[in-house]
C-alpha cells in the first residue's frame, strides 16, 4: 500500500510519483532531471506529508539543478503573492492580454440590457471583445464553483444583448470569460461548456489554460523573483509594475532608487530576471 499525503484542502489521497513528474515537467524539466527528482523525494516521503512539503522539497532540488526552472516552479505560489486583494490580479490579466495583442481596460463598467455591470477586464482586439471575470483565490485548495459560473454567465448574457442591440450592424464577436489563478469545480466546468464561456484556469483547459498564456510569453510575475523581499513586492506592485517584462530594462541605479536596496542587490534581481527570461 502507498505512502498517503495531505492535500491542499484538508484530504488524503495515494502518494503518486505521476503527479509529481508531471509537475516537474510542466515547470520546463527535462524527463531525466524530473526523474531523478523524483526518486529522491520517494526516498523521503512519509505519510501525513502535505503537497507544500513536497512541493517545497522539490524547489530545493530543482534549484540544486536549474535555478530558472526552481523559479517557474512556483509560479502558482507566486500568483497567490498578488493578493490580498484580487486586483493586482485583474491587472496582471489585463497585461498579459496586452502582449497577446489585445487592447484591455480593467474595472470598466459596462450596460447590460437589465443593469449595468462592472467587468474586471475588457479585451478587444479585431472583432474580438471579450468581457473578463477574474476570481483570485489567495490559498491552495479553494475552487470557482458553480454559484460563479452561473453568475459570471448571467453577467456576460445580459451585456451581450445589450451590445448586440446597440451594434447590430458590427461584426464583432463576443466572449464571456471566468480567470482563475486556482482551479474550478466540474460542475462549473461542465456548465461553461454546456452554454460555451471560456474558463482559464490553473491547469484548464489542457492547452491554452493560465499556464500557457504566461509561459509562452514569460509573462511571470514580479512576485516570482525570491531576490525580492515581501516589501520590494509590494513597492513595485503599487507601481504598476507586475510582470519581470516591466522590470526587463530597468538598471541597477534605477532599481536602488525604486526598491531603496544596495547595488549588489540590484544586481542578483536583474540576474534572476534574466534567467528567467533566458
Amino acid at each position: 500500500m502507498g505512502n498517503y499525503i495531505l492535500k491542499s484542502d484538508g484530504s488524503k489521497e495515494t502518494y503518486s510519483k505521476t503527479k509529481v513528474m508531471n509537475s516537474l515537467v510542466s515547470s520546463g524539466a527535462s524527463p531525466g532531471l524530473a526523474e531523478k527528482i523524483m526518486r529522491q523525494i520517494s526516498r523521503e516521503i512519509k505519510d501525513g506529508m502535505n503537497t507544500d512539503e513536497i512541493y517545497k522539497r522539490a524547489r530545493e532540488l530543482l534549484r540544486g539543478e536549474k535555478p530558472g526552472l526552481a523559479l517557474r516552479y512556483s509560479l502558482k505560489e507566486a500568483i497567490m503573492e498578488l493578493g490580498p486583494d484580487g486586483f493586482i490580479f485583474e491587472k496582471y490579466i489585463a497585461k498579459i492580454l496586452k502582449e497577446y495583442g489585445y487592447k484591455t481596460r480593467v474595472g470598466e463598467i459596462l450596460k447590460g440590457c437589465c443593469v449595468d455591470h462592472e467587468v474586471d477586464v475588457v479585451a478587444e482586439r479585431d472583432n474580438i471583445f471579450l468581457m473578463i471575470e477574474c476570481k483570485y483565490h489567495g490559498s491552495k485548495g479553494l475552487r470557482s464553483d458553480i454559484k460563479t459560473a452561473l453568475y459570471v454567465h448571467s453577467r456576460f448574457v445580459d451585456i451581450e444583448k445589450a451590445f448586440k442591440n446597440e451594434n447590430c450592424d458590427r461584426d464583432m464577436h463576443y466572449e464571456g470569460w471566468l480567470v482563475t489563478n486556482t482551479k474550478c469545480t466540474s460542475d462549473a466546468i461542465k456548465y461553461a461548456g454546456c452554454v460555451k464561456f471560456q474558463i482559464i484556469a490553473w491547469k484548464y483547459p489542457r492547452t491554452q489554460n493560465l499556464q500557457y498564456y504566461i509561459e509562452s510569453k514569460k509573462l511571470y510575475p514580479v512576485s516570482i523573483l525570491s531576490t525580492l523581499t515581501r516589501n520590494h513586492k509590494k513597492i513595485l506592485m503599487d507601481s504598476d509594475i507586475i510582470t519581470i517584462q516591466d522590470l526587463n530594462n530597468y538598471t541597477p541605479g534605477d532599481l536602488t532608487g525604486l526598491l531603496n536596496t544596495g547595488h549588489d542587490q540590484a544586481i542578483r534581481i536583474i540576474d534572476e530576471i534574466k534567467i528567467l527570461l533566458d
